[in-house]
């Protein structure tokens, strides 16, 4: 056998099984990602669900403000009829 013929064959001997080697790793790797991608899709709906609770409080907060914004007004206006009431009499 010649050099050109062992080539093929010395290169194959080497390769072959560190291709399957890389391959493996390959697959752990990508096992590996698809349950981070699991865990994350968890936790992105965790959030979502934190995020619309908190929306939900932000505006309940947000309508007694203006119901206590009203009635500060409404006080205000029972207050200057109070004091034209006062100084008309």
């Amino acid at each position: 056998m010649g050099v050109v013929d062992e080539t093929p064959q010395a290169i194959q001997d080497f390769l072959a099984p560190e291709l399957r080697e890389i391959r493996g790793v390959l697959s752990s790797i990508d096992k590996r990602l698809d349950s981070q991608d699991k865990r994350l899709d968890s936790q992105d709906k965790r959030f979502d669900a934190i995020e619309e609770v908190n929306r939900v409080k932000f505006e309940a907060i947000v309508q007694r403000l203006e119901q206590i914004q009203q009635s500060f007004a409404f006080d205000r206006r029972i207050s200057a009829i109070e004091v034209d009431k006062r100084q008309s009499a």
